[in-house]
């Protein structure tokens, strides 16, 4: 029986666009331009092809290959070469955590734990810098989550065994973006405490990850959003309208005429007017105000949601990763109910691309 091929995960964010690919692939892998120029067979394995459109990278740039039980990635003769943790190399062995740059993409390099090619393919994927900085997910680090999780339900003693540090909610929010913004805002307006919510995610502002791809959009927060102004994040009565409130600002600088053809352009859109849309920093600056009402940073925990289960007494548990580059912690927190916001998902392969 042959080997299984070795699984890797390669993560990225678009450099125009901020949006994240985390595609799982066998290697070897060729990286490059144009799926003609690269090889589909590689010492008899077949190759997975990586597009990655920019001018600055070479048609057939890179390859991913294994070399004496470990990984290289081999220069092809770009034109702009291949930069491993900011050096530039034509042959060199790569590992978990290390960070290849081709062209704009700065792509960061996720192992299984074991490193061998014929293990489970369990990935841990760096979601950011410093993590990635930190080389977490080394063959040396600890299993998380812990293997009660394995079990479809787990117990709570069990949990509390673990020994890492178990704390509840009643509430807990994954994501912590602008659907897990909501949700809360819903919760708090209904009596909810500060106290009985957690939300877990990656940035501390509500919006943080929406405005990172306004700004790689170059939409900035004097210019308009793309989209309309029918959702109201921060105000779930939707009154007073981004429009409104626009109008009024602009009424009370005495810039009566702006703020008349802010109505106009609401009462008379689509037909006569165009559609209105908010400025990016006024959405973002309501936000604020909202989530300073109902205390977010109180109930905001950075982590990264690992593994979700059910517990015997028909709660939730959540195994979550709250490390930094300086600092190794997990945890795990025990909800009644838990609201799973994670935004669009990552690009993944289909089992028969990935073979």
């Amino acid at each position: 029986m042959s080997p299984k091929p070795l699984l890797i995960c390669l993560r990225w964010e678009d450099p125009a666009t901020g949006e994240r690919h985390e595609p799982l692939l066998c290697v070897p892998i060729a990286l490059g331009r144009d799926f003609k120029s690269m090889p589909t067979q590689a010492n008899g394995n077949r190759v997975s092809q990586l597009v990655l459109n920019s001018s600055e990278v070479s048609r057939f740039h890179a390859l991913i290959d294994e070399d004496r039980g470990g990984l290289v990635i081999i220069d092809q003769n770009s034109s702009n070469g291949i930069f491993v943790n900011g050096q530039r190399q034509k042959r060199i062995t790569i590992s978990n955590g290390d960070v290849v740059q081709i062209g704009p993409y700065q792509i960061s390099i996720a192992l299984t734990a074991s490193g061998a090619t014929n293990g489970a393919a369990t990935i841990e994927i760096p979601r950011s810098e410093e993590e990635a900085g930190s080389k977490e997910f080394s063959a040396s680090s600890p299993s998380f989550p812990p293997s009660v999780f394995e079990a479809q339900q787990v117990s709570v003693q069990d949990l509390h065994a673990t020994g890492l540090p178990v704390d509840e909610a009643d509430y807990v929010a994954v994501g912590a973006g602008l659907g897990s913004f909501a949700w809360v805002d819903l919760l708090r307006i209904h009596g909810a405490k500060p106290s009985q919510i957690v939300a877990l995610g990656l940035y501390e502002k509500p919006y943080g990850h929406y405005q990172k791809l306004c700004r790689n959009s170059q939409i900035f927060p004097h210019e308009r959003l793309r989209s309309n102004s029918d959702s109201c994040p921060d105000n779930i009565w939707g009154w007073p309208s981004y429009a409104l409130r626009e109008a009024w600002r602009e009424l009370i600088k005495g810039q009566i005429k702006t703020a008349l053809g802010l109505l106009w352009q609401v009462f008379a859109e689509p037909a006569f007017a165009q559609t209105y849309t908010p400025r990016s920093g006024n959405v973002f600056a309501a936000l604020d105000r909202e989530a300073k009402r109902i205390n977010w940073e109180q109930m905001y925990r950075y982590g990264r949601v690992r593994a979700i289960r059910k517990t015997d007494d028909g709660r939730y548990a959540i195994a979550y990763s709250r490390s930094t580059a300086n600092q190794r912690d997990r945890a795990i927190i025990i909800a009644r109910y838990v609201h799973i916001a994670t935004g669009y998902p990552a690009i993944q392969f289909l089992p028969d691309l990935q073979a």
